[in-house]
């Protein structure tokens, strides 16, 4: 398996309408430290990357430099997928890690603060990105925004986006430009500006559709907070448990009886389980 999402707190400082991270009332988890680093030796020789959310902002987490210092003792490679409200507080211990190897800017989410703080957000980011290029070269870097008409604020934000990326960057960056690219634009380096179609994070519900496959539980798996393991990064809630970390073992969960049978039914181009025939995401893989 390539990746493994390991959600280490299902805490976030925004609150954006295309992230059902609202819906969590009450108490939000968070992996203890231990746990994490336990976590780690289970999944070792099992995936080769690791992103650090399921749900949640990871730079949030109040042991981050913990959580970081494991990381680089492993073999793996690090991809972290951020809001970037904290990428200043992190920025010196990111650009030293030795795992990092992709680091994603969820630029989109910009569009819902308001005018002076998003801007704001936006500018730490470009400077971190610089700081990137610069000192850590071979390191991947997206500033990741929506495809347009995904609504009117996020249109607006986008135009902004392109004309400060353009002006940061000294790069031909335009609207009319990256309409001939498929979903990524190489600003300089390794930093990109990467764009892609919004999606609904399933829940459970909605019309079922029995063909489908997906990358879950084949190139991927979530583990939760708590150490449930799921078969993808958008089972937010579990509702398709396979075991837990490390209570069991990554051979057991994932040989056993029900995660064999979704296995299955993906190769061959079938959904098995409820919550995967009610997945809008799922409708992308669709041939």
């Amino acid at each position: 398996m390539k990746y493994a999402y390991i959600e280490i707190t299902e805490k976030c400082n925004l609150s954006c309408p295309f992230c059902p991270s609202a819906e969590l009332n009450g108490h939000r988890g968070e992996m203890s430290l231990s746990r994490f680093e336990t976590i780690l030796e289970s999944l070792q020789g099992k995936v080769q990357e690791i992103f650090l959310h399921v749900l949640g902002e990871p730079l949030l987490h109040p042991q981050f430099a913990g959580i970081l210092k494991a990381v680089d003792a492993s073999d793996f490679k690090l991809n972290l997928t951020t809001n970037g409200v904290l990428i200043a507080k992190h920025a010196d211990s990111l650009l030293a890690s030795s795992s990092l190897r992709q680091i994603n800017f969820s630029t989109h989410a910009y569009a819902y603060l308001p005018r002076k703080k998003a801007l704001s957000v936006l500018n730490d980011s470009f400077d971190f990105a610089e700081r990137l290029n610069a000192e850590r070269p071979e390191v991947y870097l997206n500033f990741r925004l929506w495809n347009d008409h995904a609504d009117s604020t996020s249109d607006a934000w986008n135009a902004t986006v392109f004309q400060l990326l353009a002006e940061r960057f000294q790069t031909d960056l335009s609207q009319t430009v990256f309409s001939v690219r498929h979903k990524s634009f190489p600003i300089t380096g390794r930093l990109y500006l990467h764009r892609d179609s919004r999606f609904t994070w399933p829940n459970g519900s909605g019309e079922e559709k029995e063909k489908g496959t997906c990358h879950g539980i084949i190139d991927q798996c979530g583990v939760l907070f708590d150490g449930t393991v799921v078969p993808c990064c958008l089972d937010y809630k579990g509702n398709i448990p396979l075991g837990n970390l490390p209570d069991e073992t990554w051979d057991s969960i994932f040989t056993s009886e029900k995660a064999e049978r979704i296995r299955k039914g993906f190769e061959h181009h079938k959904l098995v389980d409820p919550f995967c025939k009610c997945c809008p995401f799922a409708r992308r893989f669709q041939s």
